[in-house]
């Protein structure tokens, strides 16, 4: 470099990193604890929530375009299907059993994904192993096959608390102090707010369309080159506030709740994320010739190499950039609900260019369309892997100075819009699948009933069924609800649904309480 690099240069050069995701599931980062502190310079989990509560965390990961429970944790062999080769079935060697538990796991090879040239090689037993004490599936029939609207109902419970989304009463219930206490990565119905119009606007999720460039967003003048000092910036803010009441617009709009609001967040929000110094506390990219933050008087977060190690692909690949996000904003004390996931764009890993890996179908898990069992295999083992990598660092991290760790106190959500077509033409290998309202969802988390499918599947026809709320016990004549599913998810996570009259899902939390 010849010339000092401009802040439209140094935007460029983090647009410009390349597509490079990895599939294998990790893990094997060195066993080390991570110390990291809030950026209030606090311990972690010392802010309280509502009536004083410590805080507790939920990702939500949207498995875009129909993740099939069958194709994954309720996958049924061939010996057991008196309907085998017209079914979804798999070959008895592919289907993986858990000791301990009646969660399964598909391990394929496959040399195509339909029409696409890509190999496929899912591995999904080496994360059930891991996890399988925190893996709870429970079977659900969905509301609808569209997909905006599968994706919105999975999070409000189809409108079951004032149409209120998961996250939001998780931002309200846990969230209050913080910065951004509801963020959202992800798109379509998975990125649209509830529908309660008395929510208290900073439980509302704040949209993050790049986590690339999220981080440089987050001051107003820091990182400008040449830009005044702080103390003239704030003089000229006050001036412009003097300014605005004066204006014919503001005397004319000023009763204007959008009014008011613009100014809250422009006045009050900005100065409180300022004050926090986000743009260096959630810059987790490393200081390098092309990316030379300190010319611009950025300090990365200094924890990033420990988190780079298990996201060796930052910013290059979009999804473990969302992941490495969504645990530096819970982990610093920002954000309480944070969801992240699979999006309806191709994305190729390119480590070796030669012989370049899909690591997202065009449409997501949609693509089972044109070819079901690999666009399967390949995303449910791409989001398993991030996952992964996410329960890893929230396991080596500290909450408090009280021997508990951030995943302790967090839930993961695989949340997906409906399941996908039981048929196949008889004895194909890879076919294409429609949608589906019967499937089940995928909950991961110290809190909930672990280790445990509630309701079953019937071999003959891939149907899933339920189970009774209260023991858990399996009922082929009954169907889970979303709205059932959603108030299970919040109990689990200490919220009183009392309020919004939800059904009680005993069997869903730890220890049936």
């Amino acid at each position: 470099m010849t010339k000092p690099m401009n802040r439209r240069q140094l935007l460029t050069r983090l647009s410009l990193l390349g597509l490079s995701p990895s599939l294998a599931l990790q893990g094997c980062m060195k066993n080390q604890k991570i110390d990291l502190r809030g950026a209030t310079g606090t311990s972690l989990g010392l802010g309280a929530g509502a009536a004083g509560q410590k805080p507790r965390f939920l990702f939500v990961f949207g498995a875009m375009g129909g993740a099939s429970i069958n194709d994954s944790f309720l996958a049924v062999r061939q010996s057991e299907s008196d309907f085998a080769n017209e079914l979804n079935t798999f070959p008895d060697q592919w289907v993986k059993s858990i000791e301990g538990t009646h969660l399964r796991a598909v391990d394929l090879s496959m040399n195509d994904i339909g029409p696409l040239p890509f190999p496929v090689r899912s591995n999904q037993s080496l994360f059930v192993q891991k996890h399988f004490r925190d893996i709870m599936v429970s079977t659900m029939e969905h509301s609808t096959v569209s997909h905006p609207l599968g994706q919105k109902r999975i999070l409000t419970g189809n409108d079951a608390w004032n149409g209120r989304t998961l996250q939001e009463i998780v931002a309200l219930q846990y969230g209050q102090g913080m910065a951004l206490p509801n963020v959202n990565m992800s798109s379509l119905g998975f990125a649209e707010p509830g529908s309660d119009r008395s929510l208290p606007k900073d439980a509302v999720a704040e949209l993050v369309s790049n986590p690339n460039f999220f981080t440089l967003g987050l001051h107003g003048h820091k990182g400008v080159p040449g830009v005044p000092e702080g103390k003239l910036v704030d003089i000229a803010r006050r001036f412009r506030r003097d300014l605005d009441q004066q204006s014919d617009f503001y005397k004319t709009f000023k009763g204007s709740d959008k009014i008011q609001e613009w100014l809250r967040l422009r006045q009050d929000k900005q100065k409180k994320i300022e004050a926090l110094n986000l743009i260096d506390q959630l810059n987790l990219f490393e200081e390098t010739s092309d990316l030379p933050f300190s010319d611009f008087g950025l300090n990365p977060n200094v924890n990033g190499d420990a988190i780079r190690e298990l996201f060796p692909d930052l910013g290059a690949d979009p999804l473990q950039t969302q992941a490495a996000l969504a645990y530096m904003l819970v982990s610093q004390g920002i954000s309480s609900a944070v969801t992240m996931g699979l999006g309806m764009n191709v994305t190729i890993n390119g480590n070796d260019l030669d012989n370049p890996l899909l690591t997202n179908t065009p449409t997501g898990f949609d693509y089972s369309h044109n070819a079901h069992r690999g666009t399967q295999a390949l995303l449910w083992n791409r989001s398993l892997d991030i996952i992964d990598r996410l329960i890893t660092l929230l396991k080596r991290t500290e909450f408090g100075n009280e021997g508990e760790s951030l995943w302790d106190r967090s839930l993961i959500l695989i949340a997906t819009e409906f399941g996908r077509d039981k048929s196949r033409p008889k004895d194909a290998e890879e076919f294409s699948s429609g949608h589906h309202q019967n499937n089940g969802i995928t909950v991961i988390s110290p809190m909930v009933n672990g280790g445990q499918v509630l309701g079953g599947v019937d071999p003959n026809t891939l149907l899933t069924y339920g189970f009774d709320p209260a023991t858990g016990k399996a009922n082929p004549n009954r169907q889970m609800t979303e709205k059932e599913i959603f108030a299970g998810i919040l109990q689990a996570l200490g919220v009183d649904t009392s309020e919004a009259n939800l059904p009680d899902m005993k069997a869903m939390r730890k220890g049936l309480v």
